[in-house]
């Protein structure tokens, strides 16, 4: 399991774990934060709703539209 010193990605890697695992969590974590110009050690409380969305977009596809919204749902409220 992967640990982050950052509390917010920390949260949202355990969110996204359990229903991605741990490989397709960091990756989609590193990715998404890049494209906001941040890195994962960097996320700060207004990052999550632009996080929350981008990984809602993402999810969609492995999860369904619900299920994405709800994970989005966790992450924008952390």
């Amino acid at each position: 399991m992967t640990h982050y010193k950052n509390q917010y990605a920390q949260k949202i890697y355990e969110t996204i774990n359990p229903v991605v695992g741990d490989m397709m969590a960091k990756g989609a974590l590193r990715a998404h934060c890049s494209k906001l110009g941040i890195t994962e050690e960097t996320i700060q409380m207004k990052d999550l709703p632009a996080l929350s969305e981008r990984f809602r977009k993402g999810l969609v596809l492995f999860l369904g539209t619900e299920n994405a919204m709800t994970i989005a749902s966790k992450i924008s409220k952390l």
